[in-house]
Protein backbone atom coordinates (compact mmCIF):
# COMPACT_ATOMS: atom_id res chain seq x y z
CA UNK A 1 0.00 0.00 0.00
CA UNK A 2 1.01 3.50 -0.39
CA UNK A 3 1.69 6.15 2.10
CA UNK A 4 1.84 10.11 1.66
CA UNK A 5 5.18 10.15 1.64
CA UNK A 6 5.51 7.37 -0.57
CA UNK A 7 2.89 9.24 -3.52
CA UNK A 8 4.63 12.55 -2.72
CA UNK A 9 8.06 10.97 -3.50
CA UNK A 10 7.17 9.31 -6.47
CA UNK A 11 5.49 12.09 -7.87
CA UNK A 12 8.63 13.95 -7.69
CA UNK A 13 10.45 11.28 -9.99
CA UNK A 14 7.81 11.17 -12.16
CA UNK A 15 7.98 11.62 -16.00
CA UNK A 16 5.77 11.83 -18.49
CA UNK A 17 4.79 8.44 -19.94
CA UNK A 18 4.61 10.05 -23.21
CA UNK A 19 5.71 13.14 -24.99
CA UNK A 20 2.93 15.43 -24.63
CA UNK A 21 4.52 18.08 -26.14
CA UNK A 22 5.24 16.45 -29.47
CA UNK A 23 1.97 15.22 -29.13
CA UNK A 24 0.64 19.05 -29.01
CA UNK A 25 3.05 19.37 -31.86
CA UNK A 26 1.80 16.96 -34.54
CA UNK A 27 -1.63 17.71 -33.36
CA UNK A 28 -1.10 21.11 -34.21
CA UNK A 29 0.83 20.17 -37.72
CA UNK A 30 -2.05 18.30 -38.76
CA UNK A 31 -4.68 20.59 -38.16
CA UNK A 32 -2.55 23.38 -40.02
CA UNK A 33 -2.30 20.68 -43.03
CA UNK A 34 -6.24 20.77 -42.92
CA UNK A 35 -6.01 24.12 -43.23
CA UNK A 36 -7.00 25.32 -39.59
CA UNK A 37 -4.99 28.58 -37.99
CA UNK A 38 -2.31 28.14 -34.87
CA UNK A 39 -3.99 29.17 -31.55
CA UNK A 40 -1.54 30.32 -28.96
CA UNK A 41 -1.06 28.18 -25.82
CA UNK A 42 -2.58 30.96 -23.63
CA UNK A 43 -5.48 30.80 -25.61
CA UNK A 44 -5.95 27.08 -25.83
CA UNK A 45 -6.88 24.77 -23.18
CA UNK A 46 -5.94 21.25 -22.66
CA UNK A 47 -8.21 18.12 -21.54
CA UNK A 48 -6.99 14.84 -20.74
CA UNK A 49 -10.52 13.93 -20.16
CA UNK A 50 -11.68 11.67 -17.10
CA UNK A 51 -10.72 8.05 -18.00
CA UNK A 52 -7.41 6.54 -18.52
CA UNK A 53 -5.90 5.59 -21.91
CA UNK A 54 -3.14 5.55 -23.92
CA UNK A 55 -4.35 7.18 -27.08
CA UNK A 56 -7.62 8.00 -28.02
CA UNK A 57 -10.00 5.15 -27.80
CA UNK A 58 -11.80 6.11 -31.26
CA UNK A 59 -10.71 8.69 -33.93
CA UNK A 60 -13.62 7.83 -36.38
CA UNK A 61 -16.77 6.93 -34.16
CA UNK A 62 -18.62 10.17 -32.44
CA UNK A 63 -21.69 8.56 -31.91
CA UNK A 64 -22.82 10.08 -28.42
CA UNK A 65 -24.28 6.92 -27.48
CA UNK A 66 -21.86 4.50 -28.56
CA UNK A 67 -20.37 4.12 -25.29
CA UNK A 68 -20.29 5.43 -21.71
CA UNK A 69 -16.35 5.44 -21.79
CA UNK A 70 -16.16 6.99 -24.75
CA UNK A 71 -16.16 11.06 -26.42
CA UNK A 72 -19.50 11.86 -24.42
CA UNK A 73 -17.82 11.46 -21.27
CA UNK A 74 -14.43 12.74 -21.94
CA UNK A 75 -15.07 16.03 -24.69
CA UNK A 76 -18.12 15.90 -26.39
CA UNK A 77 -20.57 17.16 -23.47
CA UNK A 78 -18.59 20.75 -22.93
CA UNK A 79 -17.50 21.60 -26.24
CA UNK A 80 -19.88 20.06 -29.52
CA UNK A 81 -23.04 18.75 -27.49
CA UNK A 82 -25.20 20.44 -24.90
CA UNK A 83 -28.17 19.46 -22.53
CA UNK A 84 -32.09 20.80 -22.31
CA UNK A 85 -30.78 21.74 -18.90
CA UNK A 86 -28.00 21.51 -16.14
CA UNK A 87 -27.92 21.00 -12.68
CA UNK A 88 -25.67 22.28 -10.20
CA UNK A 89 -25.51 19.24 -7.67
CA UNK A 90 -23.86 21.76 -4.84
CA UNK A 91 -27.36 23.34 -4.22
CA UNK A 92 -29.75 21.04 -6.22
CA UNK A 93 -30.64 24.50 -8.46
CA UNK A 94 -31.69 23.57 -12.24
CA UNK A 95 -30.32 25.57 -15.04
CA UNK A 96 -32.51 25.89 -18.02
CA UNK A 97 -29.84 25.74 -20.68
CA UNK A 98 -31.49 24.30 -24.62
CA UNK A 99 -34.93 24.48 -22.81
CA UNK A 100 -36.51 27.22 -20.59
CA UNK A 101 -38.53 25.19 -18.14
CA UNK A 102 -40.45 21.78 -17.63
CA UNK A 103 -43.57 20.58 -15.62
CA UNK A 104 -44.63 17.09 -14.70
CA UNK A 105 -48.37 16.45 -14.11
CA UNK A 106 -50.11 15.60 -10.57
CA UNK A 107 -50.33 12.08 -11.91
CA UNK A 108 -46.45 12.16 -12.84
CA UNK A 109 -47.43 10.78 -15.82
CA UNK A 110 -46.90 13.73 -18.36
CA UNK A 111 -43.51 16.11 -18.85
CA UNK A 112 -43.92 19.01 -21.00
CA UNK A 113 -40.81 20.55 -21.96
CA UNK A 114 -40.88 24.18 -23.71
CA UNK A 115 -37.65 24.87 -25.79
CA UNK A 116 -35.58 27.82 -25.97
CA UNK A 117 -36.22 30.15 -28.79
CA UNK A 118 -33.45 30.41 -31.40
CA UNK A 119 -31.22 27.85 -30.59
CA UNK A 120 -29.51 26.29 -33.37
CA UNK A 121 -27.36 23.70 -34.81
CA UNK A 122 -23.72 24.22 -35.95
CA UNK A 123 -25.02 23.78 -39.25
CA UNK A 124 -27.48 26.72 -39.57
CA UNK A 125 -30.69 24.28 -38.56
CA UNK A 126 -32.80 24.88 -35.87
CA UNK A 127 -32.89 22.97 -33.10
CA UNK A 128 -36.71 22.48 -32.56
CA UNK A 129 -39.43 19.74 -30.61
CA UNK A 130 -39.16 17.29 -33.30
CA UNK A 131 -35.11 17.05 -33.02
CA UNK A 132 -35.85 15.56 -28.86
CA UNK A 133 -39.10 13.58 -30.21
CA UNK A 134 -36.64 11.83 -32.76
CA UNK A 135 -34.27 11.33 -30.33
CA UNK A 136 -36.54 9.99 -27.66
CA UNK A 137 -38.23 7.10 -30.55
CA UNK A 138 -34.84 6.67 -31.84
CA UNK A 139 -33.65 5.58 -28.07
CA UNK A 140 -36.92 3.45 -27.73
CA UNK A 141 -36.20 1.96 -30.78
CA UNK A 142 -32.57 0.90 -30.36
CA UNK A 143 -33.19 -0.56 -27.10
CA UNK A 144 -31.18 -2.28 -25.52
CA UNK A 145 -28.43 -2.02 -27.94
CA UNK A 146 -27.27 1.64 -27.52
CA UNK A 147 -26.43 3.64 -24.32
CA UNK A 148 -29.61 4.97 -22.43
CA UNK A 149 -31.41 3.03 -24.59
CA UNK A 150 -32.65 0.60 -22.22
CA UNK A 151 -33.84 3.85 -19.34
CA UNK A 152 -35.66 5.67 -22.24
CA UNK A 153 -37.75 2.59 -23.62
CA UNK A 154 -38.56 1.48 -19.75
CA UNK A 155 -39.98 4.60 -19.23
CA UNK A 156 -41.35 6.82 -21.86
CA UNK A 157 -44.63 5.39 -24.04
CA UNK A 158 -44.66 8.72 -26.32
CA UNK A 159 -43.16 12.00 -27.40
CA UNK A 160 -45.31 14.54 -29.53
CA UNK A 161 -44.25 17.58 -30.16
CA UNK A 162 -46.96 20.37 -29.30
CA UNK A 163 -45.31 23.00 -31.71
CA UNK A 164 -41.48 23.75 -32.35
CA UNK A 165 -40.94 24.45 -29.42
CA UNK A 166 -42.84 21.89 -26.82
CA UNK A 167 -42.76 18.77 -26.65
CA UNK A 168 -45.37 16.24 -24.14
CA UNK A 169 -43.78 13.18 -23.40
CA UNK A 170 -46.05 10.69 -22.10
CA UNK A 171 -44.16 7.94 -19.52
CA UNK A 172 -44.94 4.18 -18.93
CA UNK A 173 -45.47 4.89 -15.24
CA UNK A 174 -45.40 7.23 -12.91
CA UNK A 175 -42.18 9.42 -12.44
CA UNK A 176 -41.74 11.80 -9.95
CA UNK A 177 -38.26 11.98 -10.60
CA UNK A 178 -37.97 11.22 -13.97
CA UNK A 179 -37.62 14.66 -15.42
CA UNK A 180 -34.83 15.70 -13.16
CA UNK A 181 -32.66 12.97 -13.73
CA UNK A 182 -32.92 12.12 -17.64
CA UNK A 183 -33.33 15.44 -19.06
CA UNK A 184 -31.26 17.82 -16.50
CA UNK A 185 -28.73 15.34 -14.48
CA UNK A 186 -26.10 14.26 -16.81
CA UNK A 187 -23.46 12.00 -15.40
CA UNK A 188 -21.77 9.27 -16.78
CA UNK A 189 -24.31 8.46 -19.45
CA UNK A 190 -26.86 11.13 -20.45
CA UNK A 191 -29.86 12.04 -22.95
CA UNK A 192 -28.33 14.21 -25.54
CA UNK A 193 -30.31 15.23 -28.38
CA UNK A 194 -29.53 14.41 -31.82
CA UNK A 195 -30.29 16.64 -35.27
CA UNK A 196 -32.92 14.69 -36.92
CA UNK A 197 -32.29 16.47 -40.24
CA UNK A 198 -28.88 14.61 -40.04
CA UNK A 199 -29.62 11.38 -37.81
CA UNK A 200 -33.57 10.24 -39.24
CA UNK A 201 -32.34 8.30 -42.78
CA UNK A 202 -29.16 6.57 -40.86
CA UNK A 203 -29.19 3.34 -39.08
CA UNK A 204 -28.63 4.97 -35.45
CA UNK A 205 -26.67 1.94 -34.05
CA UNK A 206 -24.36 2.05 -36.69
CA UNK A 207 -23.85 5.79 -37.27
CA UNK A 208 -20.32 6.91 -37.02
CA UNK A 209 -21.18 10.56 -36.82
CA UNK A 210 -17.83 11.43 -38.09
CA UNK A 211 -16.99 13.18 -41.25
CA UNK A 212 -15.05 16.92 -40.96
CA UNK A 213 -15.42 18.24 -44.07
CA UNK A 214 -19.02 17.61 -43.27
CA UNK A 215 -19.12 19.07 -40.36
CA UNK A 216 -20.08 16.57 -38.50
CA UNK A 217 -20.22 15.88 -35.63
CA UNK A 218 -23.33 18.27 -35.82
CA UNK A 219 -23.98 19.99 -32.08
CA UNK A 220 -25.59 23.14 -30.48
CA UNK A 221 -21.97 23.73 -28.55
CA UNK A 222 -19.78 26.58 -29.53
CA UNK A 223 -17.11 24.38 -30.51
CA UNK A 224 -16.43 21.75 -33.39
CA UNK A 225 -14.04 18.91 -34.37
CA UNK A 226 -11.56 19.75 -36.46
CA UNK A 227 -8.91 17.13 -36.30
CA UNK A 228 -8.81 13.66 -34.95
CA UNK A 229 -6.19 11.31 -34.32
CA UNK A 230 -4.94 8.62 -31.83
CA UNK A 231 -2.93 11.05 -29.90
CA UNK A 232 -5.29 14.04 -29.82
CA UNK A 233 -8.98 15.34 -30.72
CA UNK A 234 -8.75 19.12 -31.25
CA UNK A 235 -11.53 21.69 -31.02
CA UNK A 236 -11.64 24.93 -31.92
CA UNK A 237 -14.56 27.88 -31.32
CA UNK A 238 -17.09 28.06 -33.62
CA UNK A 239 -17.33 31.95 -35.40
CA UNK A 240 -20.96 32.28 -34.15
CA UNK A 241 -23.16 30.26 -31.72
CA UNK A 242 -26.92 30.55 -30.82
CA UNK A 243 -26.29 31.42 -27.01
CA UNK A 244 -24.76 34.54 -27.80
CA UNK A 245 -27.10 35.78 -31.37
CA UNK A 246 -30.16 35.44 -28.87
CA UNK A 247 -28.18 37.23 -25.93
CA UNK A 248 -28.27 34.58 -23.66
CA UNK A 249 -25.05 34.44 -23.50
CA UNK A 250 -23.36 38.07 -23.40
CA UNK A 251 -19.85 36.48 -25.63
CA UNK A 252 -18.22 33.96 -27.21
CA UNK A 253 -15.82 32.10 -24.92
CA UNK A 254 -12.23 33.01 -23.95
CA UNK A 255 -10.88 29.27 -24.49
CA UNK A 256 -10.55 29.56 -28.28
CA UNK A 257 -9.34 25.81 -28.69
CA UNK A 258 -9.80 22.88 -26.95
CA UNK A 259 -7.20 19.66 -27.26
CA UNK A 260 -8.35 16.40 -25.61
CA UNK A 261 -5.28 14.35 -25.20
CA UNK A 262 -5.55 10.86 -22.99
CA UNK A 263 -3.24 10.18 -20.35
CA UNK A 264 -2.19 7.49 -17.84
CA UNK A 265 -2.84 7.35 -14.25
CA UNK A 266 1.02 7.04 -13.64
CA UNK A 267 1.51 10.40 -16.17
CA UNK A 268 -1.03 12.34 -14.55
CA UNK A 269 0.65 14.30 -11.54
CA UNK A 270 3.69 15.42 -14.01
CA UNK A 271 1.56 16.06 -16.83
CA UNK A 272 -0.36 18.79 -14.29
CA UNK A 273 2.86 19.94 -12.87
CA UNK A 274 4.79 20.51 -15.77
CA UNK A 275 1.55 22.65 -17.83
CA UNK A 276 1.20 19.86 -20.56
CA UNK A 277 -2.48 19.50 -19.13
CA UNK A 278 -5.25 22.02 -17.73
CA UNK A 279 -7.32 19.67 -16.28
CA UNK A 280 -8.35 16.17 -16.18
CA UNK A 281 -8.58 13.29 -13.66
CA UNK A 282 -8.39 13.52 -10.22
CA UNK A 283 -4.98 12.54 -8.88
CA UNK A 284 -3.80 10.76 -5.36
CA UNK A 285 -3.79 13.59 -2.63
CA UNK A 286 -0.05 13.05 -1.57
CA UNK A 287 0.56 13.48 -5.29
CA UNK A 288 -1.17 16.77 -5.22
CA UNK A 289 0.59 18.15 -2.36
CA UNK A 290 4.02 17.56 -3.82
CA UNK A 291 3.45 18.57 -7.60
CA UNK A 292 1.99 21.75 -5.69
CA UNK A 293 5.69 22.57 -4.98
CA UNK A 294 6.82 22.25 -8.54
CA UNK A 295 3.56 24.25 -9.92
CA UNK A 296 1.86 26.79 -7.31
CA UNK A 297 -0.73 27.57 -10.24
CA UNK A 298 -2.36 24.07 -9.34
CA UNK A 299 -5.69 24.67 -7.79
CA UNK A 300 -8.08 22.08 -6.52
CA UNK A 301 -11.39 22.31 -5.05
CA UNK A 302 -10.37 23.01 -1.07
CA UNK A 303 -7.80 25.33 -0.51
CA UNK A 304 -6.22 23.44 2.08
CA UNK A 305 -6.33 19.64 2.73
CA UNK A 306 -6.30 16.84 3.59
CA UNK A 307 -10.18 16.65 2.54
CA UNK A 308 -9.21 18.45 -1.05
CA UNK A 309 -12.67 16.79 -2.85
CA UNK A 310 -16.15 17.73 -3.48
CA UNK A 311 -18.87 15.37 -3.15
CA UNK A 312 -20.09 14.04 -6.56
CA UNK A 313 -23.13 11.66 -5.57
CA UNK A 314 -20.97 8.24 -5.31
CA UNK A 315 -19.79 6.07 -2.12
CA UNK A 316 -16.50 3.54 -2.98
CA UNK A 317 -18.28 0.14 -2.43
CA UNK A 318 -17.45 -3.15 -1.79
CA UNK A 319 -19.70 -5.13 -4.54
CA UNK A 320 -21.22 -8.46 -3.97
CA UNK A 321 -22.11 -10.66 -6.36
CA UNK A 322 -24.85 -12.20 -4.48
CA UNK A 323 -25.60 -14.45 -7.18
CA UNK A 324 -22.54 -16.98 -6.65
CA UNK A 325 -21.63 -19.04 -3.53
CA UNK A 326 -20.40 -18.31 -1.20
CA UNK A 327 -21.86 -14.60 -1.74
CA UNK A 328 -25.39 -15.28 -1.76
CA UNK A 329 -24.90 -16.13 2.22
CA UNK A 330 -25.72 -12.63 4.38
CA UNK A 331 -23.90 -14.62 6.67
CA UNK A 332 -20.71 -14.33 5.50
CA UNK A 333 -21.46 -10.52 3.73
CA UNK A 334 -22.20 -9.80 7.33
CA UNK A 335 -18.90 -11.47 8.79
CA UNK A 336 -16.65 -9.70 5.95
CA UNK A 337 -17.96 -6.28 6.85
CA UNK A 338 -16.92 -6.70 10.54
CA UNK A 339 -13.66 -7.74 8.66
CA UNK A 340 -13.34 -4.00 7.59
CA UNK A 341 -11.68 -0.81 9.22
CA UNK A 342 -12.56 1.90 7.41
CA UNK A 343 -10.60 4.25 9.85
CA UNK A 344 -7.74 2.49 8.22
CA UNK A 345 -9.14 2.73 4.55
CA UNK A 346 -9.66 6.76 4.55
CA UNK A 347 -5.75 7.33 6.55
CA UNK A 348 -4.14 4.49 4.50
CA UNK A 349 -5.52 4.75 1.22
CA UNK A 350 -6.52 7.99 0.47
CA UNK A 351 -4.49 10.17 3.13
CA UNK A 352 -7.30 11.48 4.61
CA UNK A 353 -9.18 12.75 1.81
CA UNK A 354 -12.35 11.10 2.05
CA UNK A 355 -14.73 10.35 4.72
CA UNK A 356 -16.28 7.03 5.84
CA UNK A 357 -19.72 5.77 4.67
CA UNK A 358 -22.26 3.20 5.72
CA UNK A 359 -24.30 3.78 3.23
CA UNK A 360 -24.47 4.71 -0.25
CA UNK A 361 -25.84 8.14 -0.02
CA UNK A 362 -23.44 11.15 -0.41
CA UNK A 363 -23.55 14.87 1.42
CA UNK A 364 -24.79 16.72 -1.04
CA UNK A 365 -27.10 19.22 0.43
CA UNK A 366 -30.16 17.34 -1.00
CA UNK A 367 -28.92 14.61 1.00
CA UNK A 368 -27.62 15.70 4.46
CA UNK A 369 -31.38 15.79 5.98
CA UNK A 370 -31.98 12.30 4.42
CA UNK A 371 -28.79 11.16 6.29
CA UNK A 372 -29.81 12.44 9.66
CA UNK A 373 -33.23 11.19 10.15
CA UNK A 374 -31.68 7.11 8.53
CA UNK A 375 -29.46 7.72 11.55
CA UNK A 376 -31.73 8.16 14.39
CA UNK A 377 -33.54 5.26 12.99
CA UNK A 378 -30.93 2.57 11.43
CA UNK A 379 -27.81 2.04 14.08
CA UNK A 380 -25.26 2.92 10.79
CA UNK A 381 -22.65 3.26 13.08
CA UNK A 382 -22.76 -0.25 14.37
CA UNK A 383 -21.50 -1.53 10.99
CA UNK A 384 -18.05 0.48 11.45
CA UNK A 385 -17.39 -1.99 14.41
CA UNK A 386 -14.49 -4.12 12.79
CA UNK A 387 -14.10 -6.86 15.20
CA UNK A 388 -12.65 -10.57 14.94
CA UNK A 389 -15.44 -11.54 17.86
CA UNK A 390 -18.25 -10.50 15.14
CA UNK A 391 -16.60 -12.11 12.02
CA UNK A 392 -16.49 -15.53 13.92
CA UNK A 393 -20.25 -15.03 15.14
CA UNK A 394 -21.36 -14.50 11.44
CA UNK A 395 -19.17 -16.82 9.70
CA UNK A 396 -20.61 -19.72 12.97
CA UNK A 397 -24.22 -18.62 11.98
CA UNK A 398 -23.22 -19.44 8.31
CA UNK A 399 -21.70 -22.91 8.75
CA UNK A 400 -18.10 -22.05 8.09
CA UNK A 401 -15.35 -23.58 10.06
CA UNK A 402 -12.01 -21.96 10.73
CA UNK A 403 -8.80 -24.52 9.96
CA UNK A 404 -5.30 -25.05 11.55
CA UNK A 405 -4.32 -22.82 9.53
CA UNK A 406 -6.26 -20.04 11.33
CA UNK A 407 -8.33 -19.47 7.93
CA UNK A 408 -11.76 -19.89 7.55
CA UNK A 409 -12.85 -23.02 5.42
CA UNK A 410 -16.64 -24.00 4.13
CA UNK A 411 -18.23 -26.61 6.32
CA UNK A 412 -16.51 -29.59 5.03
CA UNK A 413 -13.23 -28.10 5.86
CA UNK A 414 -12.18 -27.13 2.09
CA UNK A 415 -10.83 -24.35 1.97
CA UNK A 416 -13.07 -20.67 1.33
CA UNK A 417 -11.33 -18.81 -1.26
CA UNK A 418 -12.25 -15.27 -1.94
CA UNK A 419 -11.14 -13.23 -4.77
CA UNK A 420 -11.39 -9.61 -5.07
CA UNK A 421 -11.23 -7.32 -8.02
CA UNK A 422 -9.64 -4.10 -8.02
CA UNK A 423 -8.82 -1.31 -11.07
CA UNK A 424 -4.95 -0.93 -12.32
CA UNK A 425 -4.18 1.96 -9.16
CA UNK A 426 -7.17 1.70 -6.66
CA UNK A 427 -5.48 2.29 -3.11
CA UNK A 428 -8.41 0.58 -1.55
CA UNK A 429 -7.12 -3.05 -2.51
CA UNK A 430 -3.79 -3.78 -0.99
CA UNK A 431 -5.68 -2.24 2.27
CA UNK A 432 -8.85 -4.62 2.12
CA UNK A 433 -6.41 -7.44 1.11
CA UNK A 434 -4.64 -7.11 4.33
CA UNK A 435 -7.51 -6.73 6.30
CA UNK A 436 -9.33 -9.93 5.35
CA UNK A 437 -5.74 -11.84 5.72
CA UNK A 438 -5.81 -10.38 8.82
CA UNK A 439 -9.44 -11.60 9.52
CA UNK A 440 -8.93 -15.16 8.29
CA UNK A 441 -10.11 -14.91 4.65
CA UNK A 442 -8.02 -16.42 2.03
CA UNK A 443 -8.61 -13.42 -0.52
CA UNK A 444 -7.04 -13.68 -3.66
CA UNK A 445 -6.26 -9.12 -4.79
CA UNK A 446 -6.77 -9.74 -8.22
CA UNK A 447 -5.71 -6.25 -10.24
CA UNK A 448 -7.26 -5.19 -13.61
CA UNK A 449 -7.44 -2.94 -16.29
CA UNK A 450 -10.72 -0.52 -15.69
CA UNK A 451 -12.08 -1.70 -18.53
CA UNK A 452 -11.78 -5.64 -18.04
CA UNK A 453 -12.86 -5.06 -14.81
CA UNK A 454 -16.33 -2.99 -15.79
CA UNK A 455 -17.16 -5.77 -18.48
CA UNK A 456 -16.16 -8.78 -15.58
CA UNK A 457 -19.06 -7.43 -13.52
CA UNK A 458 -21.40 -6.65 -16.13
CA UNK A 459 -21.63 -10.12 -17.08
CA UNK A 460 -21.50 -11.22 -13.94
CA UNK A 461 -17.53 -12.94 -13.93
CA UNK A 462 -17.20 -11.70 -10.85
CA UNK A 463 -17.34 -12.68 -6.78
CA UNK A 464 -16.11 -9.14 -4.97
CA UNK A 465 -15.41 -5.87 -6.89
CA UNK A 466 -14.11 -2.60 -5.34
CA UNK A 467 -15.63 0.17 -7.35
CA UNK A 468 -17.81 3.87 -6.58
CA UNK A 469 -21.76 3.12 -6.70
CA UNK A 470 -22.94 6.21 -7.41
CA UNK A 471 -26.12 8.14 -8.03
CA UNK A 472 -27.77 9.64 -4.41
CA UNK A 473 -27.74 13.66 -5.30
CA UNK A 474 -31.14 14.46 -3.57
CA UNK A 475 -32.97 10.93 -2.95
CA UNK A 476 -31.79 7.72 -1.26
CA UNK A 477 -33.89 6.29 -4.04
CA UNK A 478 -31.52 7.29 -6.31
CA UNK A 479 -28.65 4.41 -5.22
CA UNK A 480 -31.01 2.13 -2.99
CA UNK A 481 -33.12 1.12 -6.09
CA UNK A 482 -29.96 -0.28 -8.10
CA UNK A 483 -30.75 -3.04 -5.49
CA UNK A 484 -34.34 -3.98 -7.35
CA UNK A 485 -34.51 -7.48 -8.10
CA UNK A 486 -35.36 -5.79 -12.24
CA UNK A 487 -32.06 -5.58 -12.41
CA UNK A 488 -30.59 -9.16 -11.44
CA UNK A 489 -29.86 -10.94 -14.58
CA UNK A 490 -29.63 -15.12 -14.85
CA UNK A 491 -26.23 -15.94 -14.64
CA UNK A 492 -24.52 -15.98 -18.05
CA UNK A 493 -26.68 -13.00 -18.86
CA UNK A 494 -25.26 -9.50 -19.13
CA UNK A 495 -27.16 -6.93 -16.19
CA UNK A 496 -28.40 -3.78 -18.43
CA UNK A 497 -27.85 -1.00 -15.70
CA UNK A 498 -24.05 -1.16 -15.02
CA UNK A 499 -24.55 0.69 -11.31
CA UNK A 500 -26.05 -2.53 -10.40
CA UNK A 501 -23.99 -5.01 -10.81
CA UNK A 502 -24.63 -6.95 -7.31
CA UNK A 503 -28.00 -8.69 -8.70
CA UNK A 504 -29.08 -8.91 -6.04
CA UNK A 505 -33.04 -9.91 -5.18
CA UNK A 506 -35.15 -9.41 -2.31
CA UNK A 507 -39.21 -9.51 -2.88
CA UNK A 508 -39.70 -7.42 0.30
CA UNK A 509 -37.17 -4.60 -1.43
CA UNK A 510 -38.48 -4.52 -4.30
CA UNK A 511 -42.48 -3.46 -2.77
CA UNK A 512 -40.45 -0.66 -0.85
CA UNK A 513 -38.68 0.57 -3.73
CA UNK A 514 -41.83 0.24 -6.27
CA UNK A 515 -43.53 2.67 -3.44
CA UNK A 516 -40.68 5.35 -3.34
CA UNK A 517 -40.37 5.69 -6.96
CA UNK A 518 -44.16 6.80 -7.63
CA UNK A 519 -43.64 8.91 -4.32
CA UNK A 520 -42.48 12.57 -4.82
CA UNK A 521 -39.35 12.23 -2.87
CA UNK A 522 -39.25 14.81 0.61
CA UNK A 523 -37.35 14.12 4.07
CA UNK A 524 -40.24 16.12 5.62
CA UNK A 525 -42.75 13.64 3.83
CA UNK A 526 -43.27 11.07 6.97
CA UNK A 527 -45.02 8.21 4.28
CA UNK A 528 -41.74 8.51 2.52
CA UNK A 529 -39.60 8.50 5.33
CA UNK A 530 -40.93 5.33 6.57
CA UNK A 531 -39.92 3.32 3.27
CA UNK A 532 -36.61 5.24 2.88
CA UNK A 533 -35.96 3.77 6.39
CA UNK A 534 -37.38 0.36 6.06
CA UNK A 535 -35.13 0.34 2.99
CA UNK A 536 -32.01 1.04 4.43
CA UNK A 537 -33.46 -1.16 7.30
CA UNK A 538 -33.07 -4.23 4.69
CA UNK A 539 -29.89 -3.00 3.24
CA UNK A 540 -27.80 -2.54 6.92
CA UNK A 541 -28.84 -6.17 7.70
CA UNK A 542 -28.51 -7.72 4.10
CA UNK A 543 -25.58 -5.96 3.29
CA UNK A 544 -25.97 -6.60 -0.82
CA UNK A 545 -22.93 -4.08 -1.03
CA UNK A 546 -20.78 -2.81 1.70
CA UNK A 547 -19.82 1.04 1.52
CA UNK A 548 -16.38 2.11 2.84
CA UNK A 549 -15.99 5.68 1.98
CA UNK A 550 -17.88 8.64 0.20
CA UNK A 551 -15.87 9.78 -2.89
CA UNK A 552 -14.16 13.06 -2.51
CA UNK A 553 -11.93 13.23 -5.95
CA UNK A 554 -8.64 15.86 -5.07
CA UNK A 555 -9.46 17.09 -8.34
CA UNK A 556 -6.59 19.91 -10.23
CA UNK A 557 -6.35 22.56 -11.85
CA UNK A 558 -3.96 24.37 -13.52
CA UNK A 559 -4.24 28.29 -13.70
CA UNK A 560 -0.76 28.69 -15.10
CA UNK A 561 -3.38 29.62 -18.28
CA UNK A 562 -6.77 29.63 -16.67
CA UNK A 563 -8.92 30.82 -13.88
CA UNK A 564 -12.62 30.35 -13.01
CA UNK A 565 -12.63 26.94 -12.27
CA UNK A 566 -15.45 25.91 -9.33
CA UNK A 567 -14.43 25.50 -6.02
CA UNK A 568 -16.06 25.37 -2.73
CA UNK A 569 -15.96 29.53 -2.37
CA UNK A 570 -17.58 29.87 -5.74
CA UNK A 571 -19.64 26.79 -6.02
CA UNK A 572 -21.25 27.60 -9.17
CA UNK A 573 -21.68 23.51 -10.63
CA UNK A 574 -20.22 20.77 -9.71
CA UNK A 575 -16.26 20.59 -10.97
CA UNK A 576 -16.59 17.20 -12.15
CA UNK A 577 -15.26 17.47 -15.98
CA UNK A 578 -17.28 13.98 -17.12
CA UNK A 579 -20.77 15.65 -15.71
CA UNK A 580 -22.56 17.43 -18.52
CA UNK A 581 -22.87 20.96 -16.55
CA UNK A 582 -19.07 21.08 -17.20
CA UNK A 583 -20.17 23.25 -20.34
CA UNK A 584 -20.32 25.50 -18.02
CA UNK A 585 -16.91 25.80 -16.56
CA UNK A 586 -15.53 26.41 -20.07
CA UNK A 587 -17.80 29.68 -20.44
CA UNK A 588 -16.59 31.04 -17.04
CA UNK A 589 -12.43 30.37 -17.60
CA UNK A 590 -10.44 33.46 -18.41
CA UNK A 591 -7.19 33.97 -19.73
CA UNK A 592 -4.36 34.68 -17.44
CA UNK A 593 -1.94 35.85 -19.76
Amino acid sequence: MQNGSTARARARRAVSMYGLAAVLSAATTMATAQGIPDVPRNRTLISQGWDFYNQVPSIDNFNPYAGVLLHMRNNLHYTVYESLFYTNHNTNERIPWLATGMETSDDFMTVTVNLREGVKWSDGEAFDADDVVYSLNMLKAESPGMLFSSAIDEWVESAEAVDPLTVTITLKKPGPRWAQDTLATGQASRFVVVPEHIWADTDASEFANFDLEAGLPVGTGPYRLVASNSSALTFDRRESWWAVETGFVEEMPKVERIVYVPGTQEAMPQLFASNQIDMGRSIQPGAYEAIRFQNPALVSWNEEGPVWGAPDGCTYALRFNNQVTPFDDANLRRAINYAIDRDQIVNLAYEGSVLKAMMPLSSYSGMLEYVDKIAESVDLEALDNPSVEKVAEHMEAGGYVKGDNGMWANADGSPLQLELAVAQGDPIGPVLSQQFKQAGFDALFKVMQLTAKNEAYIAGNYQMDVGPHCGALYDPWQTLEHFHSKYSAPAGESIKNNRAPTRYENPELDALLDQMEALQPSPDDPEYMELVRQAAEIFVSELPEISLAEELHTLVFNSTYWTGYPNAEDPYIAPYLPWAGFELVILNLEPTQ
